[in-house]
């Protein structure tokens, strides 16, 4: 999987541009709100932490920081098992499965789904003052369509407002979005409610449209100068969820409490408790993939409403 690959160039007091495979800005930073391993929900449906094939330039001019985007197509597909999912960020993408109206798989059909064309990305944060930052980001891009009956084209937008705060070592972001992918009502995966999003070589179908409220609050005033090895340690602790707008569809929500470390200089640990119920990401009991409405916990209908948890450490050595 490629994450990043770009070329730049520095244009003075105007900002930067970077061409090639380029991280998406929406949101409040890089990541989102998330200080965690496992992100927050926008991340899940590819609102965050997202490369794609395209330019960006970022400017900032006083307490205004500007940025703007044009992408031709998601990322390129990698090498993996899977028809268009083997990449890192999520995408919309073409898939090898069909459901009926009851959300009944049937494995292996003929190739549909959508493609990401054309996007365009604005975003803004202005400091308010050395505590506030306060920031809107706008998503706009067109749907390429794949047998997916007459109608071979679609679109998709996103609305986010964000923002940041910093008080005796505590930084609180929080972050209000609403996503909408505009397809066909009849769709060879049975509904326009859903659309196959996928990353990590596997494809599921998410909910075509929801709002999305997360918060993420850590805490980076911790001393660490008495203990030789530890550079410093952050904990966390994160909320987010799916809210559809389908009302037969159960919410998703994200909660993770943990904490990053850098240890040595170099090596860098995430330690997280996560807990949901819709994310197969954690857990998969009793999780079904016969079926797209009742089957999985995730962030699509979400018919296996069960809380899981996970407990995860994850380690990184930077040179």
């Amino acid at each position: 999987m490629i994450h990043t690959a770009w070329l730049g160039y520095n244009l003075g007091d105007i900002g930067t541009l970077k061409a090639g495979i380029v991280r998406v800005p929406f949101g409040p930073t890089a990541y989102g709100v998330s200080t965690s391993w496992f992100f927050d929900q926008h991340f899940y449906v590819g609102l965050a932490d997202d490369p794609d094939l395209g330019i960006r330039w970022d400017g900032t001019f006083d307490k205004l920081m500007l940025s703007a985007g044009y992408y031709l197509m998601s990322e390129p597909q990698t090498i993996g098992n899977s028809l268009a999912s083997s990449r890192y960020g999520y995408d919309v993408v073409k898939w090898e499965e069909k459901a009926d109206e009851k959300g009944t798989v049937e494995w292996g059909a003929e190739e549909n789904g959508y493609d990401e064309q054309h996007q365009l990305n604005l975003r803004a944060i202005y400091t308010l003052a050395d505590a506030a930052d306060v920031g809107v980001s706008l998503q706009y891009g067109l749907l390429k369509a794949t047998n997916v009956g007459d109608d071979d084209s679609g679109n998709h937008y996103a609305v986010s407002a964000h923002l940041k705060n910093t008080v005796a070592g505590f930084t609180l972001y929080s972050q209000f979005s609403y996503y909408a992918y505009n397809i066909a009502e009849e769709t060879p995966w049975g509904t326009g409610d859903l659309i196959p999003m996928g990353a990590y070589d596997f494809a599921w179908p998410i909910a075509s449209k929801g709002m999305l409220p997360a918060l993420s609050l850590r805490y980076g005033g911790i001393d660490t100068s008495g203990i030789s090895w530890i550079d410093s340690v952050t904990p966390y602790v994160e909320w987010s969820t799916i809210l559809k707008t389908v009302e037969e569809y159960n919410p998703s929500t994200l909660v993770t409490v943990g904490a990053s470390w850098t240890i040595l200089g170099a090596l860098y640990l995430y330690s997280d408790v996560a807990l949901t119920d819709g994310n197969f990401f954690v857990g998969n009991t009793e999780d079904d993939y016969n079926n797209i409405i009742t089957g999985v916990n995730h962030v699509g209908a979400n018919g296996n409403n069960m809380w899981h948890w996970r407990l995860n450490f994850n380690f990184g050595y930077y040179f």
